[in-house]
């Protein structure tokens, strides 16, 4: 069977997913937090919690037949208030400290990692096909201004993405234990970044994943300063 080189640089990239978290273990040792794995494991549910409050919106939207470039705005504007506000009743729950942040934004990137990966190896398998639906698929990613996501490139800058969204997820919850109403900045802060990889990705990838790994560790180092 022959394969695209975009599946063969999905094979190739993915280690890289799986390895995006150990940065953030060392990271949790060399400052002296303990990582707490019940935590991480409530990381997780708040992900899904996260992504199941979004839902009656997204099938509002398809219910009245939104266009798709102001359909995909609104849902990348959830992603702050919904996130946000759940990482925020999560950590108030279980104690606004450390290592529950921590571990918690821990558990809240391990599952985007899966989820990315598996994001990308339907993005692979879309690439291969070229039966009518696949070829509308794609038309509906161009007309949305996603059609360098489909580049050889993207499985590998898209492991970058796992290791900036990491950081992101893990300084958010720091800066809401700093103080709960930092949630007033966190919230328009994140769906700001979302919009941007977005934006930038229609013209370059590489300088969106950059500029988010930037803002992933300034975000994520300002918290470990502070707490």
């Amino acid at each position: 069977m022959s394969l695209t080189r975009f599946i063969r640089n999905i094979l190739w990239a993915s280690p890289l997913y799986l390895l995006a978290i150990i940065p953030f273990i060392f990271i949790a040792h060399y400052v002296d937090i303990k990582i707490d794995y019940y935590q991480v494991l409530l990381g997780v549910l708040g992900w899904w919690i996260a992504l199941i409050v979004r839902i009656p919106v997204i099938l509002l939207i398809k219910k009245k037949n939104i266009n798709l470039k102001l359909s995909r705005k609104i849902t990348i504007g959830l992603s702050g208030p919904s996130e946000e506000i759940t990482r925020l009743l999560l950590l108030s729950i279980i104690g606004l400290n450390s290592p529950n942040a921590y571990s918690v934004g821990l558990g809240w990137a391990m599952i985007e990692i899966i989820y990315g990966l598996v994001q990308i190896i339907g993005l692979g398998l879309l690439d291969k096909k070229s039966d009518p639906k696949a070829e509308e698929a794609k038309t509906i990613m161009k007309q949305m201004g996603m059609d360098k996501t489909l580049e050889p490139s993207t499985p590998f800058w898209g492991a970058l993405e796992r290791v900036s969204a990491s950081a992101l997820h893990i300084g958010f919850g720091l800066l809401l234990i700093i103080s709960p109403y930092l949630i007033i900045a966190t919230i328009p802060l994140h769906s700001f970044i979302n919009f941007f990889v977005v934006k930038m990705n229609e013209k370059s990838i590489r300088n969106s994943q950059l500029g988010l790994l930037l803002i992933g560790f300034v975000v994520l180092i300002i918290g470990l300063v502070l707490v």
